[in-house]
């Protein structure tokens, strides 16, 4: 597969991702959640919930990489 080609694939998977999300927004204003919490009812808390979590996973594995990162030649011995 040439490279122009997954250029163009990829724009395309960007824009279908664009409007499945722009579906969803107009979906959240339509539903009636039945939430435990206030906070849950919220317009849109979903997603800026897990965009928050997914930036903290993110955070903490770069972290977590230092921690368990083992040295180039690590298993020459």
């Amino acid at each position: 597969m040439k490279k122009d080609n997954l250029k163009i694939y990829a724009k395309y998977f960007s824009q279908f991702i664009i409007a499945v999300a722009g579906a969803l927004i107009l979906v959240d204003f339509t539903i009636n959640r039945h939430a435990y919490f206030h906070l849950e009812e919220i317009i849109g808390f979903p997603a800026v919930f897990g965009f928050v979590c997914f930036v903290l996973i993110v955070l903490v594995g770069k972290q977590l990489r230092k921690v368990i990162m083992r040295k180039e030649n690590y298993y020459d011995k």
